[in-house]
């Protein structure tokens, strides 16, 4: 899984998740995927303008794709395992 954040010019956050062939089958055997939104680093209180999800088969393509997603406002965090299940 890729994430990353930019901020849109009204102040708003927009949020893309890239997921991998590997987090599907993860999907599809019932075991859920937890996205921490503190790792995106977004302030509290702010307002989520947009999620955009995306699917490719890898994270060798997730990362080519998400180049093509990139501004100069956009923060990329690459996740290779997954977060940790909320407590």
């Amino acid at each position: 899984m890729v994430k990353a954040k930019a901020m849109l010019p009204d102040g708003r956050a927009l949020i893309v998740l890239g997921l991998s062939e590997g987090n599907i089958t993860r999907l599809r055997r019932g075991q859920p995927i937890y996205v921490d939104p503190a790792q995106l680093k977004i302030q509290p209180g702010t307002t989520i303008g947009a999620i955009t999800i995306f699917l490719a088969a890898d994270e060798g393509e997730l990362t080519r794709t998400m180049k093509t997603l990139i501004g100069p406002q956009t923060e990329v965090i690459v996740v290779p395992h997954g977060d940790d299940r909320p407590q």
